[in-house]
């Protein structure tokens, strides 16, 4: 079922916690995002959001995924855990709210790569389209079954028309017409949780499961390869937590589980583990970063869980050598380090997202 509609867009400070920017790290409970411009030697807030009230700040959004412009490195977009959608367009020196997404859980987001103003958005239940940056949205698609949700969008980086979405039931849906009608590819019938489209291999898509592994399609999600017999070898790591494709290689992504981090260099056929300084297990592993201009600079945080998802302690992780040595840094924040991004214009600064899971 399909609906098209206009929608308006674009005023500030809605859903905010606090009345102006953060001034100090180390904050209890603060969220939203820092940022380092020494690879992750100092962080400082990088969550001002200036209205005609004044400055206001993001440090009580609760970040869900951090997604970016393939075109403008300092684009970046907030999804939240039920607090909206929030935007930057000078890596986080300063900070836009979408009003008409506000109150929202973003799950899914995707910006063309070829005009950095049409940006995809779903909140579970809707897929949103804007062509004007932003300023204006029309409903694209509606998910008429109550118990499932677009939990990711891609478009494909070889024909920006074509986009993907992943429902968590397992149901992959492809427009081939910018978002104007869709229809089902493929039904895994197990929890999906993420879809990603390769930058370096169009038509390429990858599917990651909540517990069930990854799965590749090279036609555009026609057509699967089960990438999980490399996996097996390492215990829990089908419980997905984070994929990430190596910006710096064709054909090599990290998958990061249960187990810890592993691996590609053939796109998902065989896996290596990183040899970290946490075992297998120990951690949750939610960020994760590689230096595109510099394959031996890997990133990762480690989160130690209570009971009901009650944040214990996390730690971040630098390596210089391709993960043979590790140094560990402190936090800024007491909060869950949800996602983590390397700036590929300037390797110095890394942006990083805090969440809580506490229920």
């Amino acid at each position: 079922m399909r609906k098209i509609f206009t929608l308006l867009a674009l005023a500030f400070g809605f859903l905010l916690m606090g009345a102006s920017c953060i001034q100090s790290s180390g904050t209890s409970g603060t969220m939203g995002v820092f940022r380092s411009n020494d690879k992750g030697d100092s962080w400082l807030p990088a969550m001002a959001v200036p209205t005609a009230q004044g400055v206001k700040s993001i440090s009580g959004v609760n970040v869900f995924r951090l997604h970016t412009d393939p075109s403008d490195p300092n684009a970046i977009y907030l999804a939240s855990r039920g607090q909206g959608l929030v935007y930057t367009y000078n890596y986080g020196a300063s900070w836009q709210v979408v009003d008409v997404l506000g109150g929202r859980f973003i799950y899914g987001l995707a910006v063309d790569p070829t005009d950095k103003c049409t940006v995809y958005v779903s909140d579970g239940a809707n897929i949103y389209k804007t062509i004007d940056c932003n300023r204006t949205w029309k409903l694209v698609y509606t998910e008429q079954r109550p118990n499932q949700r677009f939990v990711s969008l891609a478009i494909d980086f070889g024909n920006p028309k074509i986009i993907y979405g992943g429902i968590t039931g397992g149901d992959v849906l492809v427009s081939s017409d910018a978002g104007l009608s869709w229809r089902v590819t493929k039904r895994f019938g197990t929890d999906m949780q993420l879809l990603v489209s390769d930058p370096s291999t169009p038509k390429r898509l990858y599917a990651a499961m909540q517990r069930n592994g990854l799965y590749r399609s090279d036609d555009g999600g026609e057509n699967w390869v089960d990438l999980n017999a490399g996996l097996d070898k390492f215990n829990d790591s089908k419980t997905f937590y984070r994929l990430v494709l190596n910006p710096g290689q064709k054909d090599s992504l990290f998958w990061i589980s249960k187990y810890g981090i592993l691996r590609s260099d053939n796109a998902g056929q065989d896996w290596n583990e990183l040899k970290l300084i946490t075992p297998p297990g120990s951690v949750n592993i939610y960020s994760f970063a590689i230096n595109p201009d510099n394959q031996k600079e890997l990133y990762y945080t480690g989160t130690v869980l209570g009971e009901k998802n009650v944040h214990v302690r996390s730690t971040f992780y630098k390596s210089v050598d391709g993960g043979n040595n590790w140094v560990t840094k402190r936090l800024p924040t007491d909060t869950i380090p949800a996602y983590l991004l390397i700036n590929p214009q300037n390797s110095s600064q890394l942006m990083l997202g805090f969440m809580t899971l506490a229920q």
